[in-house]
């Protein structure tokens, strides 16, 4: 597989779908034997339905096939990017405002803290719990997964 392939996919596909009103919130490829898959997780602003996905599929492939991207074939998946995924991006926190998160942070040495997500503000993400409303750079989270 082509070197730096995720990155022009993520490029190739962003502006056509944010048109529709669909972001990645990540690809993953993977390769067995000959046969490449894609893997496209997206958002939707009206959450992501199997028909929506389906839409998306058919629409995904379209633009594929216009390129050289893939001369030996893929499968492409569509779906949302699954409630126990690790939110690792602005997106990710954009889609879940209003949801309880376990948080760690990049430094060690801060508390691990449980808190609803309550905005996304350029590169910051607010939070809230029992006691305060926080601030905190994407840049300084290390790790929040949702809490079901």
């Amino acid at each position: 597989m082509k070197a730096g392939l995720k990155e022009e996919l993520i490029e190739f596909l962003t502006a056509p779908l944010k048109e529709i009103g669909v972001e990645i919130a990540d690809i993953a490829l993977s390769v067995y034997k000959k046969n490449t898959t894609l893997r496209l997780f997206i958002y939707t602003e009206n959450g992501t339905t199997l028909e929506e996905c389906a839409r998306i599929s058919r629409f995904v492939g379209d633009l594929i096939e216009t390129t050289d991207y893939f001369e030996d074939g893929y499968l492409l998946e569509v779906s949302s990017p699954g409630l126990d995924r690790p939110l690792v991006s602005l997106n990710d926190f954009k889609y879940r405002v209003g949801e309880n998160v376990k948080l760690t942070f990049a430094d060690d040495k801060k508390k691990k803290r449980t808190a609803e997500i309550s905005a996304v503000e350029d590169d910051v993400v607010v939070f809230k719990d029992a006691d305060e409303i926080f601030s905190v750079p994407m840049k300084e989270i290390g790790n929040a997964k949702i809490i079901f």
